[in-house]
């Protein structure tokens, strides 16, 4: 079971019930979490969630290996089997349950409880709460059913395996760990416009601790929200030096139409430079190389560069759709050349 397919419940809330209010009426003092956009995630530990169903169409993006990801047509309904495990020590309550969520300064964020909005009314756990036996698993189904007069528009939410303790002795604080599985939904007749991304500019500089730093502004140009990832690399510099790749520290969650500035920061003692920065930065199956001349100041940010070249790739498997075009097109493609020889012999035989 790899790191990308399982989310471990990593998240820790603190609801405070205030005293005075009548029996079972409580109120939840709360903060919204944050998604770390990581796969570095402890094996066998607390509640962990795994997509199960991933589209045969999306198969090879990474994205919908882990999350739910997809556009459909009001009217239609999906259904997505997740896995819910129990990695503790002992049997466990399990809350399963949609929450509303959105993306906020980079960052996919998962609202209180309760949190709705449309997508959240639209989606159905056949399991809404589980008795987990220690060290085992069990499947849940999750049903979203998107109404006929859906307005087009692209939504955000998870599902959450929530589990609570009882309130500490003498307290009234509640400790409830949840982990989930995100959704990116968007809603619209056909495919919608794809997902795409620019890289505007480059800029050079140093952070407070004298670090070089490289940012690049990326403006999401496409009808779908991106969580984007990639890697610095830095060649032709003094006396021929190269250095890298730098990964991107955190990866980050751009909406539909929003640019946010992603920082890269970098080994201290390199050089200024001038340095050949080659930047690759990708959002599932889509990927963009840019690459500029930088040069790091003593301090401060140096004038942001925009790219000299960028280059664009659409990773697109061979699915099974594929598979019988490409044979067609050999088919088409045979055909034709016999033709062609069946004319030049018939051509031939009016020669003689």
């Amino acid at each position: 079971m790899g790191l990308r397919s399982t989310l471990t419940a990593l998240c820790l809330l603190v609801f405070v019930l205030t005293p005075g209010l009548t029996s079972g009426a409580q109120a939840l003092a709360q903060t919204p979490l944050t998604f770390a956009n990581t796969d570095e995630v402890p094996a066998n530990s607390g509640i962990g969630v795994q997509l199960l169903d991933i589209p045969a169409a999306a198969r090879n993006d990474p994205r919908a290996q882990t999350y739910i990801v997809d556009r459909l047509a009001p009217g239609v309904e999906i259904q997505r089997r997740i896995q819910v495990q129990n990695n503790t020590d002992s049997t466990q309550t399990v809350r399963i349950y949609p929450g509303a969520a959105t993306i906020s300064d980079g960052s996919f964020i998962g609202g209180n409880d309760p949190a709705v909005n449309e997508l959240t009314n639209w989606t159905v756990i056949d399991r809404p709460q589980l008795e987990l036996p220690t060290n085992t698993d069990t499947d849940v189904t999750v049903t979203i059913t998107v109404p006929p007069d859906a307005a087009e528009s692209e939504q955000y939410a998870v599902v959450w395996a929530e589990v609570r303790s009882l309130p500490t002795d003498g307290t009234n604080i509640i400790q409830a760990s949840r982990t989930g599985i995100r959704i990116y939904l968007s809603v619209g007749p056909g495919n919608g416009a794809p997902a795409d991304f620019d890289i505007t500019s480059l800029t050079a500089g140093k952070d407070a601790q004298a670090n070089p730093t490289v940012t690049t502004l990326v403006t999401n140009t496409g009808g779908r929200a991106l969580d984007m990832t990639g890697e610095l690399t830095l060649a032709g510099g003094p006396s021929g030096l190269s250095a890298g790749p730098f990964p991107l520290q955190q990866a980050i969650t751009i909406a539909p139409g929003m640019s946010r500035n992603l920082m890269f920061t970098l080994d201290a003692g390199l050089p200024a430079g001038p340095w050949q920065a080659t930047l690759t930065l990708e959002s599932g199956l889509i990927e963009q190389t840019a690459t500029a001349t930088i040069t790091f100041p003593d301090t401060g940010q140096s004038d942001a560069v925009t790219p000299e070249e960028q280059s664009h790739t659409l990773w697109v498997g061979l699915g099974v759709g594929g598979i019988v075009l490409a044979g067609a097109l050999l088919w088409w493609l045979r055909r034709r050349r016999l033709s062609g020889q069946e004319a030049h012999d018939d051509r031939s035989g009016d020669g003689n």
